[in-house]
C-alpha cells in the first residue's frame, strides 16, 4: 500500500517534520470498525494517516468521521508497508483470552444453537468477571485489548448463524462446519458435542500432485485435499462415480466427519473426476501444470490459489527445464544430429539431462513439436520454458534441414532425371505425344471388344473430354452402380450408354488423356493453365523401327529330350507334385532363359486358362533366385485379384525357404512412397513428378508384386530396378501401343521378361506385335511393317495367305508355348447344353422387341448418331428381363426366368453347384429376390472390376470361398468382369450365361473359372437364348449374338486366326 502522507505538505506555515509533535487521540470504536475524528486541516501524522487510508479506500468518512472497517484493519496489520505507522491507530495490546463456546440442541433441530458463553486464559480456566465485545476489542475489567482476526470472525460467524430463522439439517451442518474451523484456528473452549460433532464444509482446495514418467511420456495425478481431510478422505472420494454434496467419513478414533461440498468446490471436483483415475498425461498435462484454472473451470480461480498450487508442484518435485542445443555435422557440412542438454528450474543442485536428436526424422518431430501453438513445449516428458534464445537455435535447426533438403532435391531429380538409370529403349523424359498411327486399333486394354458405336462416340469425345470431364464420367459410373442404374450420361455428348460401355470408353478415354491425380485436377481449376506431366518416353517401334534386341538364330529346345525341369529347394515335393505339362513349361522356360539376355529377351506363355501358369511360373522364378550367380529382384505385374492368387499359390506349394515377396499395391504401397510434398521442387512443377517410391524402398525383398496402374504410375521408380525377370501377367492388359500402361511396362529395364495370357489375341493381330515388341523388341519389325507383311495379308484378305501366316507362325515359335486344355489337361468333359438356346420369346417381349426395332429406324432416319447404342441395350434387357420394362408383367411373361427356375430344380435335386454370369446389378437384384423366393438361398453378388485395393480382393476372394465351403445345392451370381483373372470355383460344374458377354474369350475366361484344373465333375455350361419359333421372320438380339459369338471363338483356339471386326457387325443385331 502507498504510504502518501508521509509525502504530503502538512501546511504552509508548519514547522520543519524533525520537531513534529506526534500526538495520539483516544482510541474509538464500534462494531463495524475504528473511529477517527477527521481533521480538515491535518495537523499530526494520525491526521496524515487517516487521511491517506480514506483516499486510499481502505477508511472511509461518516458523519464527519473517518471508519476503518475491522477486516480491513487485519488487512493492514499484514502488510508490511504498514508495520511501522500502525502505532498512529492507537490499537490497544492483543488478548489472551479465548472463547468458550457451547451448543443447545442437535444439528438436526430447526432451533439449534451456536453461543458465545464466555472467555478463558490459556489454561483453559473461565473468567468470571464481565468481558464486553465491541467489535473486535474486549474490554475486561475496564482495560481494553484488541482480537485477533481469526478470532474476531469466528464471533462474527457465531453472530450471523445466531441471526438466521427456519434452520435445517443441511445448513447447521453448513454453518457448524465454519465455525468449527475457525474455533479450531483461534483455539476456541468447545463443549462435548461440539467436539464430537465433526463437520467440514473446504472453502480451499489443495491439489496435490505426483508424477511419473510411463513411456517417455509424463503422467501428472491429481489429488485434492484441504484443510483437516480425513487421512481416508480420498479414497471415499474415488469410491463415487460422481461427486457428492455430502460425505461421511469413518475417523480412526469411531467417530464420523461429515464433508459438506460447497457448490463452487463441487465444480472442481467435478472436472477433476472427469480426469481417468484423476490422472492427464503427455501434452494435457504440461498445459494442465501451467495453467490448471483452464481444465477446472470458472470456480477454480476461488477454490485453489496460485501459491498453493506452486508449493504442490513444487513437493512433486515438477520442475520445467531450460534447453540448449548442439548440433554436429558430417563431411558435407550437412547437419547429421544434436544433443540436447536440460538443466533443471529450480535451487536443487542436479546433473544436466542429456538426450539425442539422432536423425533428420526425429529433428524434424522435434521441430514441429516446438513450433506447435503452445505456451509450454514438452520434449520425452519434459516441460521446457520457451525463450527467444531457445526460439533462435531452433530456426537454426530449420535452416539446417531445408539446406539438406535442397540437396537431396537435386540429388533425388538427378537420378529421377539421369537417363542411364533407365534401360536403352527409354530415350527421353517428357510429355507424352499422342500417336494417330492408322495402324493402331484404339482399344480400352482390357478384353473387350470396343464396338462401333463406342469408337465413334470415343472419336466425337477425344478433344472434347477434359480430364475434368473424365473425372466427372468416372463419378457417374461410381454413382450408377451404387444405385443399382444401368445407363450413364456422358458428359458434353448428352448420350446414355450402360455402365459397362462407360467404362470401356472410360478407359480408353483415360489411356489416351493420361489422367491427372485428383490433387492436381483440384489446382487446375484454380490455375487453368494445364499442368505439365512427363512421362518415360520410348523407342515406341510404331512408325519405324527405332529400338532392337537381337535374338539368336538358333534357340535350341529338344521336346522329347530336354533336361527335366530344375524345381527349387522350397518346393513342397512331398506334398505336391508338378502335372506333366507343367514340368514341361518350367523345362521351357529354364531353357529360354540360359539365353537372356544377350540372345534372347523374353517369352509369351500363352497356355489356356485353367492349367497352371502362376504355379510353372513360381517355380521357375524360384530356381533362379536360389541358383543365379547374379541374383537380380523379379517384377510381377498382374490385376490384383491374380496377384492374391499369387501370394496364395507361394504360400500353398513353397516352404518358408521361398523367396521373400513384396506386395506393393493398396495399403502395403502407402508406406513405400515418398510424400508429394518431399518430392524435389524441379520435378513436381518443372515435370509434373508426383509419384516416387523411397530410395530403398526394395528392402531385401526378391519378388515385387504390383499392378498395372501402380507400375504406370510409379514408373519413374520402378523403371530404375534392374530386374532379373519381369512377369506381366494376364499380359492382354499391355496389348494396346499407345496406351500408358504398355509404354510404361516396355521402359522396365529387366533381363527376361515374360508375357503370361491365354488371350493373346482378342481383336486383331496387332495385339500379338505389341506384346512381342515388349518381350523381344523390333523381332517382328515396325507396327507400319508388320501391319503390311503380316496383319494385312492374313486378316483383310478374302482368302489368307497360309505362307504368309505359317512364316509368322514360325517366327515367333521359339518364344511361344501354348497349350490348350483339351491336350494337356486330364479334366471331365465340359457339355455345352444346346436345349436352352430356343426358349421361347413371350408376347410382351415381342411387343416391346417391334416397338424397339422401329423407334430405332426413326431415329436412324433422322441422323441420331446414338440410337444404335440405345437400341442395343433395350433388345438386350428386353430378351433377359422385360419386367425391367413392364414392371407390373406376370412373371411368365419373362420366359428365361422360368427356364432358369426349372433347370435350377433339376440341379438342385443332384445336389450341385450353380455360377450364374450377369453384368447387369438390376438383373442380379432381380434373380437373387427370386431366388430367395423359391429356393430360401440368400445368394451371394460378386462385382466390381479388378481393383488396386487389396481389401475388395480379399472381400471378392472371400465371399468365393465361403460359396466353395458350403455343401450341397447352392448359387452365386457373378459378373464377368469381378472373376475376370484369378478366381477359381472349382466346387461348381454348371456354369449359366444369363446374359452374353460382346467377347467370346471373356466369355470363356468367365467358363473356366469352374472348368480347370481341380474339377471333379463333369461341367455344364448353358447360353440361354430367347428365340422366335422356326418359320417366323423375327431372329432375336440374343439368337444373331449368339451366332456372332461362335464365329470368332476360332480366334481362342488358333491366336492367328483371321478376325472379322465384330464392331462391323453389331449393327445386324437389330
Amino acid at each position: 500500500m502507498r504510504l502518501a502522507f508521509w509525502k504530503k505538505k502538512k501546511s504552509t506555515d508548519s514547522v520543519v517534520e524533525d520537531n513534529l509533535v506526534v500526538s495520539i487521540k483516544s482510541l474509538q470504536y464500534d462494531d463495524v470498525g475504528l473511529i477517527y475524528p477527521y481533521q480538515q486541516n491535518a495537523k499530526n501524522d494520525a491526521d496524515f494517516y487517516w487521511e491517506s487510508l480514506e483516499e486510499e479506500d481502505v477508511a472511509y468518512l461518516l458523519d464527519n468521521q473517518y471508519v476503518l472497517p475491522w477486516e480491513e484493519l487485519f488487512q493492514l496489520q499484514q502488510d508490511p508497508e504498514h508495520s511501522n505507522v500502525l502505532n498512529l491507530l492507537n490499537l490497544p495490546s492483543p488478548t489472551n483470552l479465548h472463547p468458550v463456546i457451547r451448543s443447545e440442541g442437535g444439528l438436526s433441530d430447526a432451533d439449534f444453537k451456536i453461543i458465545l458463553d464466555g472467555w478463558c486464559d490459556q489454561n483453559r480456566i473461565k473468567s468470571k468477571g464481565p468481558i464486553k465485545r465491541i467489535g473486535a476489542v474486549l474490554n475486561v475489567d475496564g482495560q481494553e485489548y484488541l482480537l485477533n482476526q481469526t478470532t474476531w470472525k469466528l464471533l462474527e460467524k457465531i453472530k450471523e448463524f445466531a441471526r438466521i430463522s427456519n434452520k435445517d439439517n443441511k445448513l447447521n451442518q453448513k454453518y457448524w462446519a465454519q465455525i468449527r474451523s475457525l474455533a479450531n484456528r483461534s483455539q476456541a473452549n468447545l463443549d462435548e458435542f461440539l467436539r464430537k460433532t465433526v463437520v467440514l464444509a473446504p472453502e480451499k482446495l489443495q491439489l496435490n500432485l505426483r508424477k511419473n514418467l510411463i513411456s517417455q511420456q509424463s503422467v501428472v495425478e491429481v489429488q485434492p485435499s484441504f484443510e483437516e481431510a480425513p487421512s481416508n478422505w480420498l479414497q471415499t472420494f474415488d469410491h463415487y462415480n460422481q461427486v457428492q454434496d455430502q460425505y461421511s467419513i469413518s475417523l480412526p478414533d469411531g467417530g464420523v466427519a461429515h464433508v459438506v461440498i460447497d457448490p463452487q468446490v463441487k465444480n472442481v471436483l467435478s472436472e477433476i473426476k472427469k480426469m481417468p483415475n484423476r490422472r492427464v498425461s503427455g501434452e494435457r498435462a504440461q498445459t494442465f501444470l501451467h495453467n490448471p484454472f483452464a481444465q477446472l473451470g470458472d470456480d477454480a480461480t476461488e477454490v485453489i490459489s496460485p501459491e498453493s498450487f506452486e508449493k504442490s508442484k513444487q513437493d512433486a518435485e515438477i520442475y520445467s527445464y531450460s534447453l540448449q542445443i548442439d548440433k554436429f555435422y558430417n563431411e558435407l557440412a550437412h547437419y547429421v544430429s544434436a544433443q540436447l542438454t536440460f538443466n533443471e528450474n529450480s535451487g536443487r543442485e542436479q546433473q544436466p539431462i542429456l538426450l539425442e536428436l539422432s536423425n533428420l526424422e526425429q529433428t524434424k518431430y522435434f521441430i514441429s513439436a516446438y513450433e506447435k501453438p503452445s505456451p509450454i513445449f514438452m520434449w520425452a516428458g519434459y516441460t521446457i520454458d520457451k525463450t527467444s534464445y531457445l526460439d533462435h537455435q531452433v530456426q537454426e535447426l530449420k535452416s539446417d534441414l531445408t539446406e539438406i533438403q535442397k540437396y537431396e532435391d537435386e540429388l533425388q531429380a538427378q537420378q529421377v532425371l539421369d537417363l542411364s538409370n533407365y534401360s536403352d529403349r527409354v530415350i527421353g523424359i517428357g510429355e507424352a505425344q499422342k500417336l494417330n498411327s492408322e495402324f493402331i486399333q484404339r482399344d480400352s486394354g482390357e478384353s473387350e471388344w470396343l464396338p462401333q458405336h463406342l469408337m465413334e462416340l470415343e472419336e466425337q469425345l477425344q478433344d472434347r473430354l477434359s480430364n475434368e470431364a473424365i473425372e466427372v464420367l468416372e463419378q457417374r459410373i461410381k454413382q450408377a452402380e451404387q444405385e443399382g442404374k444401368d445407363q450413364v450420361l456422358i458428359p458434353n455428348a448428352n448420350t446414355e450408354v450402360s455402365v459397362d460401355d462407360a467404362k470401356k470408353l472410360l478407359n480408353s478415354l483415360s489411356d489416351s488423356n493420361r489422367k491427372e491425380p485428383i490433387e492436381t485436377l483440384e489446382e487446375s481449376t484454380v490455375n487453368l493453365q494445364k499442368k505439365k506431366k512427363d512421362t518415360l518416353l520410348i523407342a515406341n517401334n510404331i512408325d519405324k523401327a527405332e529400338f532392337t534386341k537381337q535374338r539368336a538364330d538358333q534357340l535350341v529346345f529338344d521336346e522329347k529330350n530336354h533336361p527335366p525341369a530344375r524345381l527349387p529347394s522350397s518346393f513342397r515335393s512331398q506334398e505336391f507334385g508338378l502335372k506333366p505339362h507343367q514340368e514341361h513349361g518350367v523345362a521351357w522356360l529354364q531353357n529360354l532363359h540360359q539365353y537372356a539376355p544377350e540372345q534372347v529377351s523374353g517369352c509369351l506363355l500363352a497356355d489356356d486358362m485353367g492349367l497352371g501358369k502362376t504355379l510353372q511360373l513360381l517355380c521357375f522364378i524360384g530356381e533362379y533366385l536360389e541358383n543365379a550367380k547374379d541374383k537380380k529382384p523379379v517384377l510381377v505385374v498382374a490385376p490384383v485379384s491374380l496377384l492374391e492368387n499369387w501370394e496364395a499359390e507361394a504360400n500353398r506349394f513353397f516352404s518358408a525357404k521361398f523367396a521373400k515377396i513384396l506386395s506393393l499395391y493398396g495399403e502395403n504401397l502407402k508406406d513405400r512412397k515418398i510424400p508429394k510434398h518431399l518430392i524435389s521442387a524441379q520435378l513436381r512443377d518443372d515435370h509434373g513428378i508426383t509419384h516416387l517410391l523411397e530410395e530403398e524402398w526394395l528392402g531385401d525383398a526378391d519378388i515385387v508384386l504390383t499392378t498395372y496402374e501402380t507400375m504406370r504410375d510409379l514408373e519413374f521408380s520402378l523403371a530404375r530396378v534392374d530386374w532379373g525377370i519381369m512377369v506381366c501377367d494376364e499380359a492382354q492388359k499391355i496389348k494396346v501401343p499407345t496406351a500408358m500402361v504398355t509404354k510404361a511396362a516396355k521402359a522396365q529395364k529387366a533381363d527376361f521378361k515374360i508375357a503370361c495370357t491365354g488371350t493373346p489375341v482378342e481383336n486383331s493381330l496387332t495385339d500379338l506385335w505389341c506384346l512381342f515388341d515388349f518381350i523381344q523388341e523390333n523381332l517382328l519389325g515396325s507396327l507400319s511393317e508388320f501391319n503390311k507383311i503380316y496383319r494385312r495379308p492374313i486378316e483383310t484378305s478374302e482368302d489368307v495367305d497360309k505362307q504368309i501366316l505359317e512364316q509368322l507362325r514360325k517366327l515367333i515359335a521359339p518364344q511361344v508355348l501354348r497349350r490348350m486344355k483339351k491336350e494337356v489337361a486330364d479334366l471331365p468333359e465340359k457339355h455345352e447344353v444346346q436345349h436352352c438356346k430356343n426358349i421361347p420369346i413371350s408376347t410382351l417381349q415381342r411387343q416391346l422387341y417391334i416397338d424397339t426395332a422401329n423407334h430405332f429406324r426413326k431415329l436412324s432416319a433422322e441422323g441420331n448418331q446414338g440410337a444404335m447404342l440405345g437400341a442395343l441395350h433395350s433388345m438386350r434387357m428386353i430378351c433377359a428381363h422385360p419386367l425391367q420394362l413392364q414392371p407390373n408383367a406376370s412373371i411368365h411373361e419373362s420366359p428365361k426366368v422360368d427356364w432358369l427356375i426349372k433347370t435350377l430344380e433339376v440341379i438342385k435335386a443332384k445336389n450341385e453347384k450353380v455360377i450364374i454370369f450377369t453384368e447387369f446389378r438390376d438383373i442380379q437384384v432381380f434373380l437373387k429376390r427370386i431366388l430367395l423366393e423359391r429356393f430360401g438361398l440368400n445368394v451371394t453378388i460378386v462385382n466390381g472390376d479388378s481393383n488396386t485395393s487389396s481389401k475388395k480382393g480379399l472381400t471378392r476372394q472371400n465371399f468365393i470361398d465361403r460359396f466353395q465351403a458350403t455343401s450341397g445345392f447352392n448359387v452365386i451370381i457373378l459378373s464377368t468382369t469381378a472373376v475376370g483373372f484369378g478366381v477359381n470355383i472349382q466346387k461348381a460344374n454348371h456354369v449359366i450365361h444369363y446374359t452374353r458377354s460382346w467377347n467370346p474369350a471373356k466369355e470363356d475366361q468367365a467358363t473356366d473359372r469352374a472348368y480347370r484344373i481341380g474339377q471333379q465333375k463333369e461341367v455344364y455350361v448353358y447360353y440361354p437364348t430367347i428365340s422366335a419359333p422356326d418359320g417366323e421372320e423375327l431372329e432375336t438380339f440374343e439368337v444373331k449374338l449368339d451366332r456372332l459369338l461362335w464365329s470368332k471363338r476360332d480366334l481362342a483356339e488358333d491366336m492367328l486366326q483371321p478376325n472379322t471386326d465384330l464392331s462391323k457387325e453389331l449393327i445386324n443385331l437389330i
